[in-house]
């Protein structure tokens, strides 16, 4: 178990698009409402449409929200 900084710095969400102020939360959910490609990130969010340097980064959280996706789906059916 998690004290409370720990868990505290665990549950802090990280800006990762900084022109559109975007967090990790806000990519991973929109990756959990379908989103399965940086193109329908920047649509569903506005993450990586205007400068497009944090693509990379866009990617990176959409690649692991989509391996999490199948156990999250069996958790909630």
């Amino acid at each position: 178990m998690l004290d409370t900084v720990a868990q505290a710095e665990h549950d802090a969400a990280v800006l990762v698009c900084h022109c559109r102020a975007v967090n990790d939360r806000q990519i991973e959910n929109a990756a959990l409402c379908g989103a399965g490609s940086v193109r329908e990130i920047v649509s569903a969010c506005g993450a990586g449409g205007v400068c497009g340097g944090c693509r990379p980064a866009i990617q990176e959280i959409l690649d692991e929200a989509l391996v999490a996706l199948p156990a999250t789906r069996s958790a909630v059916a």
